[in-house]
């Protein structure tokens, strides 16, 4: 073989560029085109070694099925590693977050604080809900719910980094499905934890008065028409997170009883059941 010539897909010539010396050596021919008209430094090294006498080549012949190989890769965004936009627009493979989904805000807090006497493990409570979740400063980013919201999983990045941990513990409104399978998206390993609690008429009215459905002073008959519907919303959002069948997805009930509820806890932590017990011991858990 005399002349090495390579043909990219769409039937055009390759060109060879400086960086391909070390391919044309390894292949079983004499010449190669086509090269470029910049790669001068190839056609110097080259030259010097027209030149040589005495020199041994290690021929593998390898190079269209490499330059197939790599053209491929790199349409489909493969043939480096990942870019830095892509690396932090993850939470990362090798990090745990736990979600504790409820309706209830001051319950999940209540048990956020509880896993914190019994568990060595970083938390931020309603960090996606709350301006002030407890966040440490992230350059801004941390300062309005909107920039949160807006790239879920790059803003828990940074939290994960500024906070130096891999294993990360949050609270979420059970409204907020999508934030959910967006961060099971997510190459992290995900667990969350759904707290299906009871809610009496009063905590339903507060809950429609604190987002703006009943005014304080509604009377007695537009209460009474709107409770069925309220009870029925957030017996749905409930329901649609268990529905949805996450891995790795565990539930706690407030009517269930102490070892009923340690169990999942456990799995969801990963602790043992003891530990879970006394996470849980507490009777104002579910208090409102």
């Amino acid at each position: 073989p005399l002349t090495f010539l390579m043909f990219t897909d769409y039937g055009m010539p390759a060109t060879f560029y400086n960086d391909h010396y070390d391919l044309l050596l390894s292949q079983d021919y004499l010449f190669a085109r086509k090269i470029s008209p910049e790669a001068l430094d190839l056609k110097e090294r080259l030259a010097r070694l027209y030149a040589e006498t005495g020199r041994e080549f290690h021929i593998s012949k390898e190079g269209p099925k490499l330059f197939a190989f790599l053209t491929g890769k790199g349409r489909e965004g493969l043939r480096f590693g990942r870019r830095v936009w892509e690396e932090q627009a993850n939470i990362g493979r090798t990090r745990e977050l736990r979600v504790v989904v409820c309706k209830k805000w001051h319950v999940a807090k209540r048990l956020l604080e509880r896993i914190g006497e019994e568990v060595d493990v970083a938390s931020s409570q309603f960090l996606f809900h709350e301006h002030d979740a407890g966040l440490p400063d992230l350059g801004g980013t941390e300062s309005r719910l909107p920039k949160r919201r807006r790239h879920v999983r790059s803003f828990l990045h940074m939290v994960f980094d500024q906070k130096q941990t891999d294993r990360l513990l949050i609270c979420v409104d059970s409204a907020s499905m999508d934030l959910i399978q967006d961060l099971y998206k997510d190459s992290a390993k995900i667990k969350t934890l759904v707290m299906m609690c009871q809610f009496n008429d009063a905590y339903l009215v507060g809950h429609a008065q604190r987002i703006g459905l009943m005014a304080k002073d509604s009377p007695p008959e537009v209460i009474e028409r709107l409770l069925p519907t309220l009870r029925q919303d957030v017996w749905h959002e409930h329901h649609q997170l268990i529905d949805a069948q996450f891995p790795q997805s565990y539930q706690i009930y407030e009517e269930a009883g102490l070892e009923e509820n340690a169990v999942p806890l456990a799995e969801f932590l990963g602790i043992s059941t003891e530990k879970a017990r006394a996470i849980l011991a507490s009777d104002q858990l579910f208090s409102d």
